[in-house]
């Protein structure tokens, strides 16, 4: 089909609360205020958070040789309804994936046709997300066009697919399946699907002529297996459509061949093992929001290979397509997901991640760097019950009857009991672990993940998030908890990743986060609306120490990287120089003499007690052909914009203990959901008794955890704060059946 691009001449009119129910469109719509825009566009980038409903619209050229033709939208975030002419064409629900409405033909035909979009960004209890710690930007992120065709096509409307559903497969003997579903529109007299698959160097391996009414399976003999970065080898299937002999509609897509596996021993490639070094990352960025190009989607990938990483999480919701066709051409395992972060009883809202599932497995099944389908991430944070059990089974046999050659997988948060249910139903399960940030000590991930291991071998276990905010205009010479330094960030990860990446029964891990992210609700850090947990800023301009340290572990690519250039004035006679490589060892020149030479220890080099004169250093260290070189400038004082100041703006409060004394096994803590708390009356009493503003703030939203639900009421003033030992102390008195 031919694309006609739909990116400019729109009119956005915003519409007050008052204006019109939300399933119409306001009368008097032509007088409203509006302003000329071209997509993408959100209705929150470049400016305060809004969430409201807004009416995007445009007029359309017609074509009166034009035979069949589909209004196609890679994402509407985050309810729509669509009007032709004013009559309304449909309507889609989940801000992410693509969808396509059909165009009559006598519309298409006309010299030109209005298209009204009325979007709907306000918190909705029926569509997911409604709850996350990111932004929901609202508007029409992704470009929108127009697909002109034959009357016999393919189904672009079916469920915002191409109409031409590939299932890959590898036989027992080696050979390589596709198994093709085509979805035909418009199919009057007799219907050929002339299909042909060229290899990795565009060399025709299978083919053949079938009825268009049928889904046939082509073979193809010792097929090149998709492999991850190693061997990242990419068939083309091209599929026509022939009606009475004269060629219809023609799709292409790319298809690899391979097996994934996991168990409580690890995740296995095409047979092998492989431990998933990887990132996760959410789609917006400075400048751009999420209305991100192509371009700047391979510009990310770019930074990620530098790294070294062999995985990606895609998270919390569906990306635009460019992102999984990097990860296919570049050999990154992607684990893709659908933005289930809060599950309650509402059978609308599942029937909307059904929705949501369907539409992101069908769109991406043909790409074979996807080995997992996400089906919610940390719903145990609010509470574990069995409808969320039994919801979670449907959504992992949903995807055994749509692609039983994947993984289903779930993302649970930490204080989720390892004997949970949730922890039994998909093939494979993370956690979301953050010892020596929110609770505990950065030590604690080894001893936590054997006694997870010990106590449930058969999980295929895995870390889906692990990381701790750093903002790189921020410095320590003596790093801790909550500094928000680039100095702990880096000591964090240095000391964590061996600790996860030494029990090679995990299937592997996921760093959140690749980059900065914007969330809306956050203001902590020095940094207003960004989560700063990233290995990269926001505006991809700066790579974080913790950056090299990855690079330093996974990349091939000879390296050296001295640390903490951005931490340019010191107060101290002496300081620790530290660098990160992947060679062996490292010499140090300080002022141009040498220090020494110290060999590479985890990725890492650590001179202690460097001597620094009054004025300019320059330190300079080499490791093999490998150079790295920084100024650091002694001075009477330290530069105090290193530091937070203690006024608005300073950290948030580490509403759990800074020590991981406040569990007792068997016992309630303040690590508790609080829906476990509240439901105890023994617990609630003594929450009641210390912090009763805090129950209230969870019986009335019942959604938050007690962690979360201590930071939204406790403020800067030491006086406000509740002694958080003395509850702890006294849950730990409460057996916890």
């Amino acid at each position: 089909m031919k694309t006609i691009p739909l990116n400019d001449q729109w009119i956005l009119r915003e519409l007050p609360e008052d204006s019109c129910p939300s399933e119409k469109l306001p009368e008097n719509l032509p007088d409203l205020p509006g302003t000329a825009v071209s997509l993408p566009h959100s209705f929150s980038w470049e400016g305060k958070p809004w969430r409201g409903r807004a009416v995007y619209s445009r007029m359309v050229p017609g074509n009166a040789a034009w035979a069949a033709g589909y209004l196609s939208f890679d994402a509407v975030d985050q309810c729509c309804r669509i009007w032709i002419d004013g009559v309304e064409a449909g309507r889609h629900e989940g801000g992410y994936s693509r969808f396509r409405i059909p165009v009559p033909r006598e519309t298409l035909q006309k010299e030109s046709f209005r298209v009204d979009l009325l979007v709907d960004n306000r918190l909705n209890e029926h569509v997911s997300p409604h709850f996350g710690d990111f932004t929901v930007f609202g508007g029409i992120p992704r470009p929108v066009s127009l697909l002109i065709g034959e009357e016999t096509r393919f189904d672009r409307s079916y469920f915002g697919t191409d109409g031409l559903i590939l299932r890959t497969a590898v036989d027992r003997d080696g050979t390589g399946l596709i198994h093709a579903e085509p979805h035909i529109a418009g199919g009057g007299g007799q219907t050929v699907l002339r299909i042909s698959v060229l290899d990795p160097q565009s060399q025709p391996v299978a083919g053949g002529d079938f009825p268009g009414t049928s889904s046939p399976t082509l073979r193809v003999a010792d097929p090149s297996l998709w492999h991850g970065r190693e061997n990242p080898a990419l068939y083309t299937v091209r599929a026509e459509l022939l009606r009475e002999g004269r060629p219809a509609d023609c799709v292409s897509l790319t298809v690899g061949f391979r097996t994934v596996e996991a168990d409580g021993t690890g995740f296995r490639l095409n047979g092998k093992p492989v431990f998933l070094r990887g990132v996760a990352k959410h789609q917006d960025r400075a400048g751009s929001g999420p209305a991100v190009s192509p371009a700047e989607i391979s510009g990310d990938f770019d930074l990620i290979d530098e790294t070294g990483a062999n995985a990606v999480r895609l998270s919390h919701y569906q990306h635009p397509q460019a992102a999984y066709e990097e990860c296919d051409r570049r050999g990154l395992l992607a684990w893709a997901e659908i933005p289930m972060l809060k599950m309650t009883e509402d059978p609308a809202l599942q029937k909307n991640a059904v929705s949501q599932l369907t539409e992101l497995i069908l769109q991406n099944i043909h790409h074979p760097s996807v080995f997992c389908w996400g089906i919610q991430n940390e719903i145990a944070m609010f509470r574990d019950a069995p409808f969320m059990h039994e919801n979670c089974r449907r959504l992992h046999q949903l995807i055994r009857e749509l692609d039983p050659g994947r993984l289903s997988a779930s993302a649970n948060l930490y204080p989720l009991k390892p004997a949970s249910k949730l922890n039994g139903i998909t093939d494979i399960v993370g956690y979301n672990v953050y010892f020596g940030w929110y609770y505990g000590e950065m030590q604690d991930f080894g001893p936590w993940l054997d006694r997870f291991h010990a106590s449930q071998p058969g999980v295929s276990l895995g870390i889906t998030e692990y990381g701790v905010d750093a903002n790189p205009a921020l410095h320590s010479e003596a790093p801790k908890l909550k500094d928000y330094s680039e100095e702990y960030q880096a000591l964090w990860h240095e000391t964590v990743y061996p600790q996860i990446e030494a029990r090679s029964w995990l299937w592997g891990s996921f760093i959140w986060n690749m980059f900065d992210f914007s969330s809306d609700r956050r203001n902590e850090g020095g940094q207003k609306g960004i989560n700063a947990k990233g290995l990269v800023t926001h505006d991809r301009k700066t790579r974080k120490d913790a950056f090299y340290y990855y690079k330093a572990r996974w990349s091939e690519e000879p390296f050296l990287h001295l640390c903490a250039k951005r931490f340019q004035v010191r107060a101290e006679e002496s300081a620790d120089v530290k660098c990160y490589t992947n060679q062996p060892a490292v010499r140090l020149e300080v002022n141009g003499i040498p220090f020494g030479e110290r060999p590479a220890v985890n990725g890492t080099v650590l001179f202690r007690n460097v001597p620094l004169r009054m004025g300019e250093n320059r330190i300079s260290a080499e490791a093999g052909a490998c150079t790295d070189a920084c100024v650091w400038t002694r001075a009477a004082e330290e530069d105090p914009s290193y530091r937070l100041p203690e006024a608005e703006g300073g950290p948030v409060r580490n509403w759990f203990l800074e020590e991981d004394s406040f569990r007792r096994e068997g016992y309630f803590s303040i690590e508790d959901t609080a829906n476990d708390l509240l439901e105890d009356p023994a617990a609630r009493k003594v929450l009641e008794a210390h912090v009763p503003a805090l129950v209230r703030v969870m019986t009335e939203q019942n959604v938050i955890p007690l962690g979360l639900a201590m930071k939204s009421i406790l403020t800067h003033d030491p006086a406000d704060t509740p002694d958080l030992k003395k509850i702890n102390s006294e849950l730990n008195q409460i057996p916890n059946a």
